[in-house]
């Protein structure tokens, strides 16, 4: 059964542009995400979405001609274009019209060391994930950023969809019951085409466990997976049992993760993610069942929720409704029938990441929405546990 939903146009957040009437656009730059970078790409036109911030700088090559073209042909000014991010840091740190803001789009490894060298400038992060690639590393800038009083958000840009929201308001007001069951599945096809001689050009960093950090399907896209799972529920995982292996004869990077868990309220979950799914396309979902309910989400059609009651048939919620709650309302930027995706989900860590910012000085604090540096450790100790347990024959290992 299809539940018709009324288009709720009084409470569409239509106008979010608008939102520069009271607010200062907050100076960013980046570092990583150079030419032919689909993330860095994505990153930038994020940061855009909203009218949040003014892109003043960048690192976006180790070369200091590459990095200076490419920044020049993004309308940056080039004495503003950096090869160097120690450089940047120092340089923008004297600068009265400096960065405020860095978004870091770098292999993992790399996060930390350059995180750190602009925090100690008081300059507030956003992160690709995972955070790092050491657990150490991870712990380590938390740290920075308590000591320092940074706001610091990690792209798990899937948290941004309204649907996926909407999922969590239902869980949050026990409209499923006491959960039982999560299922996460996030297959992709990638790497099945990936020959022998070509690992290194094609796989690159990625074949780097100082810069990837003990698997690169955790990494890539376990993380993610493991994020969603805690984010949609409210639930955390204790304890996890893997099989975390390469399927393909060609690699020599894991590339395929089976895994079960159990969470704090006894309930149990399994989590599959591949780059060796053939066909696979980004087919990332979840499905939590709990003893009154259960809700279902799938990338493949973002825009609905299916929600189904205890002995009743299954609904179908469309983003941007009235029937939705306020944070997915918030959460959206056209009606009801009109297509949102991946590109608004991660417009609006962004845009919640500029609120944070200026919530920062704000006597009237107002509760986190993004991801944040705690998400990125618990993802990789996550990561590393799970590893472990393959590595011990799918040994339970606590998180």
């Amino acid at each position: 059964m299809q539940k018709k939903n009324k288009i709720a146009f009084g409470k569409l957040n239509l106008l979010r542009n608008d939102q520069l009437n009271n607010k200062k656009k907050i100076k960013i730059g980046f570092v990583g995400g150079g030419p032919n970078s689909f993330i860095g790409y994505t990153h930038r036109l994020a940061a855009r979405f909203d009218n949040r911030f003014d892109f003043v700088a960048g690192v976006f090559s180790k070369d200091k001609k590459k990095s200076k073209e490419f920044g020049e042909s993004l309308g940056l000014d080039p004495d503003r274009c950096y090869n160097d991010y120690k450089v940047m840091a120092k340089k923008e740190s004297a600068r009265s019209d400096g960065l405020q803001a860095l978004g870091i789009m770098t292999p993992s490894g790399d996060h930390y060391k350059i995180a750190k060298e602009f925090i100690k400038n008081k300059v507030h992060i956003i992160c690709d994930k995972p955070l790092t690639a050491k657990v150490e590393d991870a712990v380590a800038l938390e740290n920075l950023v308590i000591k320092n009083k940074i706001v610091f958000a990690l792209t798990h840009n899937y948290s941004g969809y309204p649907m996926l929201r909407e999922a969590k308001k239902l869980i949050e007001k026990n409209k499923i019951g006491k959960i039982k069951v999560i299922n996460v599945e996030y297959p992709q096809g990638y790497t099945v085409a990936v020959k022998k001689k070509d690992e290194k050009s094609t796989l690159k960093w990625r074949l780097d466990k100082n810069l990837c950090g003990p698997s690169m399907i955790l990494a890539e896209i376990g993380t993610h997976a493991y994020h969603l799972m805690r984010y949609v529920t409210g639930l955390e995982v204790k304890e996890v049992s893997a099989e975390v292996n390469s399927l393909s004869d060609e690699i020599s990077v894991d590339d395929n993760a089976f895994m079960i868990v159990r969470l704090n309220n006894n309930a149990r979950g399994s989590i599959w993610v591949s780059s060796a799914a053939t066909g696979g396309e980004n087919g990332l979902k979840i499905r939590v069942y709990g003893t009154k309910g259960a809700v279902e989400w799938l990338q493949d059609d973002p825009n609905i929720l299916k929600f189904t009651k205890l002995n009743s048939s299954t609904q179908i919620i469309t983003r941007a409704s009235d029937a939705v709650s306020d944070l997915s309302i918030q959460s959206s930027r056209v009606a009801a029938g009109h297509p949102e995706g991946f590109f608004e989900a991660f417009a609006n860590i962004y845009t919640e990441f500029a609120d944070s910012i200026q919530n920062a000085t704000s006597k009237n604090k107002k509760a986190t929405v993004h991801p944040t540096v705690n998400d990125g450790v618990m993802g990789i100790k996550f990561i590393f546990a799970a590893k472990k347990s393959s590595n011990l024959n799918s040994k339970w290992i606590k998180i």
